[in-house]
Protein backbone atom coordinates (compact mmCIF):
# COMPACT_ATOMS: atom_id res chain seq x y z
CA UNK A 1 0.00 0.00 0.00
CA UNK A 2 1.28 3.43 -0.92
CA UNK A 3 1.48 5.84 2.04
CA UNK A 4 2.74 9.43 1.81
CA UNK A 5 6.10 9.93 3.51
CA UNK A 6 7.06 6.25 3.35
CA UNK A 7 9.12 4.25 0.93
CA UNK A 8 7.74 2.11 -1.84
CA UNK A 9 9.98 0.03 -4.09
CA UNK A 10 12.99 2.11 -3.05
CA UNK A 11 11.27 5.49 -3.67
CA UNK A 12 10.12 7.99 -1.07
CA UNK A 13 6.52 9.06 -1.68
CA UNK A 14 6.22 12.85 -1.48
CA UNK A 15 2.75 13.73 -2.80
CA UNK A 16 -0.18 12.43 -4.77
CA UNK A 17 -0.70 13.69 -8.34
CA UNK A 18 -3.81 14.30 -10.40
CA UNK A 19 -2.58 12.42 -13.45
CA UNK A 20 -4.29 11.26 -16.61
CA UNK A 21 -2.75 7.82 -16.26
CA UNK A 22 -5.11 4.86 -15.74
CA UNK A 23 -3.55 4.19 -12.33
CA UNK A 24 -2.53 6.20 -9.30
CA UNK A 25 0.33 8.67 -9.77
CA UNK A 26 2.65 9.97 -7.07
CA UNK A 27 5.56 12.34 -6.84
CA UNK A 28 8.51 10.49 -5.41
CA UNK A 29 12.26 10.80 -4.86
CA UNK A 30 14.80 8.15 -5.72
CA UNK A 31 17.92 7.29 -3.70
CA UNK A 32 19.86 10.11 -5.34
CA UNK A 33 17.22 12.74 -4.56
CA UNK A 34 15.94 13.00 -8.14
CA UNK A 35 12.23 13.58 -8.63
CA UNK A 36 10.24 10.99 -10.58
CA UNK A 37 6.60 10.16 -11.25
CA UNK A 38 5.66 6.82 -9.74
CA UNK A 39 2.69 4.98 -11.28
CA UNK A 40 1.23 2.27 -9.04
CA UNK A 41 -1.70 -0.10 -9.68
CA UNK A 42 -3.10 -1.60 -6.50
CA UNK A 43 -5.92 -4.02 -5.70
CA UNK A 44 -5.81 -5.68 -9.10
CA UNK A 45 -4.83 -9.06 -10.33
CA UNK A 46 -1.93 -8.67 -12.74
CA UNK A 47 -0.64 -11.21 -15.16
CA UNK A 48 3.01 -11.11 -14.17
CA UNK A 49 4.27 -12.46 -17.49
CA UNK A 50 2.30 -9.99 -19.64
CA UNK A 51 3.20 -7.13 -17.31
CA UNK A 52 6.92 -7.99 -17.43
CA UNK A 53 6.94 -8.37 -21.24
CA UNK A 54 5.28 -4.99 -21.82
CA UNK A 55 7.55 -3.35 -19.22
CA UNK A 56 10.65 -4.70 -20.94
CA UNK A 57 9.48 -3.17 -24.24
CA UNK A 58 9.11 0.24 -22.58
CA UNK A 59 12.48 -0.01 -20.86
CA UNK A 60 14.14 -0.95 -24.16
CA UNK A 61 12.94 2.24 -25.85
CA UNK A 62 16.10 3.58 -27.53
CA UNK A 63 17.28 7.12 -26.76
CA UNK A 64 16.98 7.93 -30.48
CA UNK A 65 13.18 8.12 -30.04
CA UNK A 66 12.92 11.62 -28.64
CA UNK A 67 9.83 13.43 -27.46
CA UNK A 68 8.78 10.76 -24.92
CA UNK A 69 9.12 10.75 -21.14
CA UNK A 70 10.72 7.32 -20.82
CA UNK A 71 10.02 4.71 -18.19
CA UNK A 72 13.23 4.21 -16.23
CA UNK A 73 12.23 1.42 -13.84
CA UNK A 74 9.31 -0.86 -12.94
CA UNK A 75 8.25 -4.13 -11.39
CA UNK A 76 5.93 -5.62 -8.84
CA UNK A 77 5.85 -4.89 -5.11
CA UNK A 78 3.51 -6.82 -2.81
CA UNK A 79 1.14 -7.75 -5.61
CA UNK A 80 1.03 -4.19 -7.03
CA UNK A 81 2.59 -3.21 -10.30
CA UNK A 82 4.57 0.01 -10.54
CA UNK A 83 6.60 2.01 -13.06
CA UNK A 84 8.78 5.09 -12.58
CA UNK A 85 9.22 7.76 -15.28
CA UNK A 86 11.10 11.00 -15.51
CA UNK A 87 8.88 14.03 -15.12
CA UNK A 88 8.94 17.80 -15.47
CA UNK A 89 6.92 20.92 -14.74
CA UNK A 90 6.02 21.72 -18.37
CA UNK A 91 2.35 22.69 -18.98
CA UNK A 92 0.06 20.44 -20.97
CA UNK A 93 -1.62 21.34 -24.26
CA UNK A 94 -4.95 21.25 -22.45
CA UNK A 95 -3.85 24.25 -20.35
CA UNK A 96 -2.66 26.16 -23.45
CA UNK A 97 -5.54 25.46 -25.86
CA UNK A 98 -6.67 29.07 -26.57
CA UNK A 99 -3.17 30.09 -27.70
CA UNK A 100 -2.04 27.19 -29.90
CA UNK A 101 -4.27 27.55 -32.96
CA UNK A 102 -1.66 29.49 -35.05
CA UNK A 103 0.79 26.57 -34.62
CA UNK A 104 -1.71 23.73 -34.92
CA UNK A 105 -0.04 22.01 -37.87
CA UNK A 106 3.49 22.38 -36.44
CA UNK A 107 2.36 20.84 -33.16
CA UNK A 108 0.59 17.92 -34.84
CA UNK A 109 3.54 17.30 -37.16
CA UNK A 110 5.94 17.22 -34.18
CA UNK A 111 3.79 14.68 -32.32
CA UNK A 112 3.33 12.63 -35.51
CA UNK A 113 7.09 12.27 -35.96
CA UNK A 114 7.45 10.89 -32.42
CA UNK A 115 4.55 8.48 -32.87
CA UNK A 116 5.87 7.29 -36.23
CA UNK A 117 9.22 6.35 -34.67
CA UNK A 118 7.49 4.53 -31.82
CA UNK A 119 5.11 2.67 -34.14
CA UNK A 120 8.08 1.45 -36.17
CA UNK A 121 9.29 -0.30 -32.97
CA UNK A 122 5.88 -1.84 -32.25
CA UNK A 123 5.02 0.59 -29.42
CA UNK A 124 1.86 2.67 -29.07
CA UNK A 125 0.83 5.39 -26.66
CA UNK A 126 -2.80 4.28 -26.10
CA UNK A 127 -4.04 7.48 -24.40
CA UNK A 128 -2.90 10.31 -26.66
CA UNK A 129 -4.64 13.66 -26.32
CA UNK A 130 -4.15 17.24 -25.14
CA UNK A 131 -3.93 15.97 -21.55
CA UNK A 132 -0.88 13.77 -22.22
CA UNK A 133 1.15 16.15 -24.44
CA UNK A 134 3.24 18.82 -22.74
CA UNK A 135 5.13 21.79 -24.21
CA UNK A 136 8.66 22.36 -22.94
CA UNK A 137 10.36 25.74 -22.55
CA UNK A 138 12.07 25.23 -25.90
CA UNK A 139 8.70 24.74 -27.65
CA UNK A 140 9.02 20.97 -28.18
CA UNK A 141 6.10 18.59 -27.72
CA UNK A 142 6.75 15.71 -25.29
CA UNK A 143 4.46 12.70 -24.78
CA UNK A 144 3.71 11.80 -21.17
CA UNK A 145 2.36 8.48 -19.77
CA UNK A 146 3.50 6.68 -22.90
CA UNK A 147 2.39 3.01 -23.11
CA UNK A 148 0.83 2.86 -19.63
CA UNK A 149 -2.58 1.76 -20.90
CA UNK A 150 -1.11 -1.36 -22.43
CA UNK A 151 1.01 -1.90 -19.33
CA UNK A 152 -1.73 -1.54 -16.67
CA UNK A 153 -4.86 -2.15 -18.74
CA UNK A 154 -7.92 0.06 -19.34
CA UNK A 155 -8.76 2.72 -16.74
CA UNK A 156 -11.11 1.78 -13.95
CA UNK A 157 -12.69 5.24 -13.62
CA UNK A 158 -14.72 5.95 -16.76
CA UNK A 159 -16.10 9.22 -15.34
CA UNK A 160 -12.72 10.98 -15.20
CA UNK A 161 -12.30 14.24 -17.09
CA UNK A 162 -9.82 12.57 -19.43
CA UNK A 163 -12.57 10.26 -20.70
CA UNK A 164 -13.69 12.93 -23.20
CA UNK A 165 -10.39 12.45 -25.10
CA UNK A 166 -10.15 8.65 -25.13
CA UNK A 167 -10.91 6.27 -27.96
CA UNK A 168 -13.90 3.91 -27.62
CA UNK A 169 -11.70 0.80 -27.49
CA UNK A 170 -10.34 1.92 -24.12
CA UNK A 171 -13.82 1.40 -22.62
CA UNK A 172 -14.97 -1.67 -24.58
CA UNK A 173 -11.92 -3.85 -24.06
CA UNK A 174 -10.92 -3.84 -27.73
CA UNK A 175 -7.28 -4.22 -28.69
CA UNK A 176 -5.12 -1.07 -28.53
CA UNK A 177 -2.98 -0.53 -31.61
CA UNK A 178 -1.68 2.31 -33.80
CA UNK A 179 -5.21 3.23 -34.90
CA UNK A 180 -5.89 4.20 -31.29
CA UNK A 181 -3.11 6.77 -31.61
CA UNK A 182 -4.71 8.00 -34.86
CA UNK A 183 -7.85 8.76 -32.84
CA UNK A 184 -5.75 10.50 -30.18
CA UNK A 185 -3.89 12.63 -32.76
CA UNK A 186 -7.21 13.61 -34.36
CA UNK A 187 -8.57 14.61 -30.94
CA UNK A 188 -5.42 16.67 -30.30
CA UNK A 189 -5.82 18.52 -33.62
CA UNK A 190 -9.54 19.09 -32.96
CA UNK A 191 -8.91 20.67 -29.53
CA UNK A 192 -6.11 22.91 -30.81
CA UNK A 193 -8.16 24.22 -33.74
CA UNK A 194 -11.35 24.66 -31.71
CA UNK A 195 -9.54 26.16 -28.70
CA UNK A 196 -11.63 24.07 -26.30
CA UNK A 197 -12.15 20.41 -25.35
CA UNK A 198 -15.06 18.46 -26.91
CA UNK A 199 -18.35 17.69 -25.17
CA UNK A 200 -18.23 20.68 -22.86
CA UNK A 201 -20.92 20.70 -20.21
CA UNK A 202 -21.66 17.00 -20.55
CA UNK A 203 -21.60 14.57 -17.66
CA UNK A 204 -22.00 11.33 -19.57
CA UNK A 205 -18.49 11.40 -21.00
CA UNK A 206 -18.34 7.64 -21.48
CA UNK A 207 -21.46 7.71 -23.65
CA UNK A 208 -20.04 10.64 -25.62
CA UNK A 209 -16.81 8.76 -26.26
CA UNK A 210 -18.64 5.63 -27.36
CA UNK A 211 -21.42 7.05 -29.56
CA UNK A 212 -21.06 10.80 -30.34
CA UNK A 213 -18.79 12.68 -32.70
CA UNK A 214 -17.61 16.21 -31.81
CA UNK A 215 -19.34 19.06 -33.63
CA UNK A 216 -17.58 20.56 -36.70
CA UNK A 217 -15.22 23.47 -36.10
CA UNK A 218 -16.15 26.90 -37.42
CA UNK A 219 -13.67 29.01 -39.34
CA UNK A 220 -11.65 26.15 -40.84
CA UNK A 221 -11.76 24.67 -44.36
CA UNK A 222 -14.40 22.00 -44.97
CA UNK A 223 -11.67 19.49 -45.80
CA UNK A 224 -10.26 19.80 -42.28
CA UNK A 225 -13.60 18.88 -40.70
CA UNK A 226 -13.92 15.92 -43.07
CA UNK A 227 -10.42 14.67 -42.13
CA UNK A 228 -11.22 15.08 -38.42
CA UNK A 229 -14.50 13.19 -38.79
CA UNK A 230 -12.64 10.28 -40.33
CA UNK A 231 -9.87 10.32 -37.72
CA UNK A 232 -12.45 10.39 -34.87
CA UNK A 233 -14.59 7.58 -36.25
CA UNK A 234 -15.84 5.12 -33.62
CA UNK A 235 -14.92 2.13 -35.75
CA UNK A 236 -11.11 1.71 -35.94
CA UNK A 237 -11.41 0.33 -39.48
CA UNK A 238 -13.10 3.57 -40.69
CA UNK A 239 -10.21 5.77 -39.51
CA UNK A 240 -6.91 6.60 -41.17
CA UNK A 241 -4.84 3.47 -40.74
CA UNK A 242 -1.56 5.29 -40.10
CA UNK A 243 -0.42 8.56 -38.63
CA UNK A 244 1.14 9.58 -41.94
CA UNK A 245 -2.22 9.37 -43.74
CA UNK A 246 -3.79 11.86 -41.34
CA UNK A 247 -0.88 14.31 -41.63
CA UNK A 248 -0.91 14.13 -45.45
CA UNK A 249 -4.65 14.82 -45.48
CA UNK A 250 -4.52 17.99 -43.37
CA UNK A 251 -1.16 19.40 -44.47
CA UNK A 252 -2.30 21.32 -47.60
CA UNK A 253 -5.38 22.60 -45.77
CA UNK A 254 -3.55 23.96 -42.72
CA UNK A 255 -0.47 25.33 -44.46
CA UNK A 256 -2.30 27.18 -47.28
CA UNK A 257 -2.92 30.93 -46.71
CA UNK A 258 -6.39 31.68 -45.42
CA UNK A 259 -8.73 33.28 -47.99
CA UNK A 260 -9.90 36.78 -47.04
CA UNK A 261 -13.45 37.44 -45.93
CA UNK A 262 -16.04 38.85 -48.33
CA UNK A 263 -15.94 42.38 -46.92
CA UNK A 264 -12.15 42.35 -46.65
CA UNK A 265 -11.76 41.26 -50.27
CA UNK A 266 -14.00 44.13 -51.44
CA UNK A 267 -11.82 46.67 -49.63
CA UNK A 268 -8.59 45.47 -51.16
CA UNK A 269 -7.51 47.27 -54.36
CA UNK A 270 -7.35 45.11 -57.49
CA UNK A 271 -3.94 43.78 -58.39
CA UNK A 272 -2.91 45.04 -61.85
CA UNK A 273 -2.05 42.46 -64.47
CA UNK A 274 1.39 42.05 -65.97
CA UNK A 275 2.57 44.73 -68.39
CA UNK A 276 3.41 42.80 -71.53
CA UNK A 277 5.28 45.74 -73.05
CA UNK A 278 7.58 45.99 -70.06
CA UNK A 279 7.93 42.31 -69.30
CA UNK A 280 8.43 41.08 -72.87
CA UNK A 281 12.17 40.73 -73.65
CA UNK A 282 13.47 42.63 -76.67
CA UNK A 283 15.20 40.97 -79.62
CA UNK A 284 18.83 40.09 -79.21
CA UNK A 285 19.88 42.20 -82.22
CA UNK A 286 18.47 45.48 -80.90
CA UNK A 287 20.81 48.00 -79.33
CA UNK A 288 18.09 49.62 -77.22
CA UNK A 289 16.04 48.00 -74.47
CA UNK A 290 12.24 47.92 -74.14
CA UNK A 291 10.52 50.76 -72.36
CA UNK A 292 10.72 50.51 -68.57
CA UNK A 293 13.56 47.97 -68.43
CA UNK A 294 17.03 48.58 -67.05
CA UNK A 295 20.34 47.63 -68.61
CA UNK A 296 22.20 44.72 -67.07
CA UNK A 297 24.76 47.12 -65.58
CA UNK A 298 22.05 48.87 -63.57
CA UNK A 299 20.72 45.75 -61.88
CA UNK A 300 24.07 44.43 -60.79
CA UNK A 301 24.86 44.56 -57.14
CA UNK A 302 27.22 47.41 -56.16
CA UNK A 303 30.76 46.39 -55.44
CA UNK A 304 31.93 47.42 -52.00
CA UNK A 305 35.66 47.87 -51.72
CA UNK A 306 37.19 46.85 -48.47
CA UNK A 307 40.24 48.76 -47.31
CA UNK A 308 43.50 46.88 -46.91
CA UNK A 309 44.13 46.19 -43.19
CA UNK A 310 47.81 47.08 -43.57
CA UNK A 311 47.02 50.42 -45.18
CA UNK A 312 44.49 51.14 -42.49
CA UNK A 313 47.10 50.36 -39.83
CA UNK A 314 49.60 52.72 -41.43
CA UNK A 315 47.04 55.51 -41.54
CA UNK A 316 46.26 55.02 -37.88
CA UNK A 317 49.96 55.11 -36.93
CA UNK A 318 50.55 58.28 -38.99
CA UNK A 319 47.59 60.00 -37.37
CA UNK A 320 48.87 59.00 -33.93
CA UNK A 321 52.34 60.38 -34.70
CA UNK A 322 50.91 63.71 -35.87
CA UNK A 323 48.81 63.97 -32.76
CA UNK A 324 51.84 63.23 -30.55
CA UNK A 325 53.92 65.96 -32.26
CA UNK A 326 51.08 68.46 -31.83
CA UNK A 327 50.78 67.69 -28.12
CA UNK A 328 54.55 67.96 -27.67
CA UNK A 329 54.61 71.36 -29.39
CA UNK A 330 51.84 72.65 -27.16
CA UNK A 331 53.68 71.41 -24.06
CA UNK A 332 56.94 73.08 -25.10
CA UNK A 333 55.13 76.34 -25.80
CA UNK A 334 53.62 76.37 -22.34
CA UNK A 335 57.01 75.65 -20.72
CA UNK A 336 58.67 78.48 -22.71
CA UNK A 337 56.08 81.01 -21.55
CA UNK A 338 56.77 80.11 -17.91
CA UNK A 339 60.51 80.99 -18.20
CA UNK A 340 61.22 84.58 -17.00
CA UNK A 341 61.89 87.10 -19.73
CA UNK A 342 65.24 88.14 -18.34
CA UNK A 343 66.58 84.58 -18.66
CA UNK A 344 66.15 84.80 -22.44
CA UNK A 345 67.43 88.39 -22.95
CA UNK A 346 71.25 88.68 -23.14
CA UNK A 347 72.75 91.38 -20.88
CA UNK A 348 74.02 94.48 -22.71
CA UNK A 349 77.72 94.25 -23.58
CA UNK A 350 80.12 96.88 -22.31
CA UNK A 351 81.19 99.48 -24.85
CA UNK A 352 84.56 98.67 -26.42
CA UNK A 353 87.58 100.50 -25.04
CA UNK A 354 89.04 103.20 -27.33
CA UNK A 355 92.34 102.24 -28.96
CA UNK A 356 95.60 103.45 -27.49
CA UNK A 357 96.68 106.88 -28.61
CA UNK A 358 93.23 107.89 -29.86
CA UNK A 359 92.17 111.41 -28.87
CA UNK A 360 90.05 111.54 -25.77
CA UNK A 361 86.76 113.29 -26.40
CA UNK A 362 85.94 116.34 -24.47
CA UNK A 363 84.62 115.72 -20.95
CA UNK A 364 84.86 117.34 -17.59
CA UNK A 365 88.14 117.65 -15.63
CA UNK A 366 87.57 114.70 -13.28
CA UNK A 367 86.86 112.32 -16.09
CA UNK A 368 89.85 113.55 -18.09
CA UNK A 369 92.19 112.97 -15.16
CA UNK A 370 90.81 109.48 -14.60
CA UNK A 371 91.26 108.60 -18.26
CA UNK A 372 94.91 109.85 -18.28
CA UNK A 373 95.63 107.93 -15.08
CA UNK A 374 94.44 104.62 -16.61
CA UNK A 375 97.28 102.30 -17.77
CA UNK A 376 97.94 101.70 -21.40
CA UNK A 377 96.61 98.65 -23.29
CA UNK A 378 99.88 96.75 -23.06
CA UNK A 379 100.34 97.49 -19.39
CA UNK A 380 96.80 96.36 -18.65
CA UNK A 381 97.49 93.08 -20.41
CA UNK A 382 100.70 92.48 -18.39
CA UNK A 383 99.17 93.39 -15.05
CA UNK A 384 97.94 90.57 -12.86
CA UNK A 385 94.25 91.01 -12.21
CA UNK A 386 93.44 91.47 -8.58
CA UNK A 387 91.28 88.89 -6.99
CA UNK A 388 88.37 89.91 -4.83
CA UNK A 389 88.76 88.16 -1.50
CA UNK A 390 85.86 88.84 0.84
CA UNK A 391 88.02 87.95 3.85
CA UNK A 392 90.85 90.41 3.01
CA UNK A 393 90.97 93.80 4.81
CA UNK A 394 89.57 96.84 3.01
CA UNK A 395 93.08 98.29 2.54
CA UNK A 396 94.21 95.32 0.51
CA UNK A 397 91.06 95.09 -1.70
CA UNK A 398 91.42 96.63 -5.17
CA UNK A 399 89.85 100.02 -5.55
CA UNK A 400 86.88 100.30 -7.89
CA UNK A 401 87.04 103.51 -9.89
CA UNK A 402 83.71 104.47 -11.50
CA UNK A 403 84.11 105.40 -15.12
CA UNK A 404 81.55 107.67 -16.67
CA UNK A 405 80.50 107.35 -20.22
CA UNK A 406 81.82 110.15 -22.44
CA UNK A 407 79.41 112.95 -23.04
CA UNK A 408 79.09 114.36 -26.51
CA UNK A 409 78.86 118.17 -26.42
CA UNK A 410 75.68 119.62 -27.85
CA UNK A 411 76.21 121.49 -31.08
CA UNK A 412 74.14 124.54 -31.79
CA UNK A 413 72.51 125.05 -35.13
CA UNK A 414 73.94 127.84 -37.33
CA UNK A 415 72.29 131.22 -37.20
CA UNK A 416 70.98 130.89 -40.76
CA UNK A 417 68.81 127.92 -39.72
CA UNK A 418 67.55 129.42 -36.45
CA UNK A 419 63.90 130.66 -36.83
CA UNK A 420 63.24 134.29 -35.90
CA UNK A 421 61.65 134.90 -32.51
CA UNK A 422 57.89 135.35 -32.42
CA UNK A 423 56.72 138.89 -31.76
CA UNK A 424 55.05 139.45 -28.42
CA UNK A 425 51.27 139.81 -28.62
CA UNK A 426 49.69 143.16 -27.68
CA UNK A 427 48.84 143.74 -24.07
CA UNK A 428 45.10 143.63 -24.61
CA UNK A 429 45.20 140.40 -26.51
CA UNK A 430 47.38 138.69 -23.88
CA UNK A 431 45.06 139.82 -21.11
CA UNK A 432 42.05 138.57 -23.07
CA UNK A 433 43.75 135.20 -23.72
CA UNK A 434 44.55 134.60 -20.05
CA UNK A 435 41.12 135.75 -18.78
CA UNK A 436 39.45 132.92 -16.83
CA UNK A 437 36.19 131.39 -18.10
CA UNK A 438 32.82 132.58 -16.95
CA UNK A 439 32.54 129.62 -14.62
CA UNK A 440 35.93 130.30 -12.94
CA UNK A 441 34.40 132.60 -10.31
CA UNK A 442 31.23 130.56 -9.77
CA UNK A 443 30.31 130.16 -6.13
CA UNK A 444 29.09 126.62 -6.59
Amino acid sequence: MVILGQEFAGYTIVASLDSSAPVGAYRALDAGGHEVTLYVQEDALLDADVFRAELDRLLALPPAVRGIEPVIAGGTEGGAGWAAARTGEAPSVEALLPRLRPVAYELVADVARTLGAAHALGLVHGDLGPHTVVITEGGAAVLRAFGLHRLFGPPADAMAEAARYRAPELFGGWPIDRRTDVYGLGMLLYCVLAGRPPFEGRDDLEACALREVPAPIRGVPAGVNEALARALAKDPDARFQTIQELVVAVRPLLTAPEPPAAGEAALRPPVPGPDTERSAPGPASRDTLPTGTLPPQAVRRPTVRIADPRRRRRLVLAAGALLSFALLAVALTRVGVAVPLRSRVAPPSAPPAPPAGSPVPARDDAAREAALAAPAQGEAALAVPARCDPGAPAAVRPAVVPVESPRIPRRHAPASLTPPPRPAPPAGVAAERHRPGWYGVATY
